[in-house]
């Protein structure tokens, strides 16, 4: 199950305003949640603040999908492209 590995956000592409909150998070430690075609997508981010701890992003929807292999999930919404690379074990 691709949900349950550990990804890390290798590129955000942002097509119109920048969101704020993508500034911190590029190289971060990510776990996709929900990514379906035509509906908003989730997946979850470690933060690298003293806290430590886990945040949950609510994208835009969805327009197209890319797996490539187990290696890569290229996710691009209608605001933002996004491509998750595995981190191998």
């Amino acid at each position: 199950n691709m949900y349950s590995k550990k990804y890390i956000l290798e590129e955000i592409e942002e097509f119109n305003k920048p969101n704020p909150i993508y500034k911190d998070i590029k190289g971060a430690v990510c776990y996709p949640a929900y990514f379906e075609v035509g509906e908003r997508g989730w997946f979850l981010w470690e933060s690298k603040d003293w806290f430590s701890n886990m945040h949950r992003i609510h994208t835009s929807v969805i327009d197209n999908l890319i797996y490539i292999g187990n290696e890569k999930i290229i996710v691009t919404t209608q605001n933002t492209r996004f491509v998750f690379k595995l981190v191998s074990k």
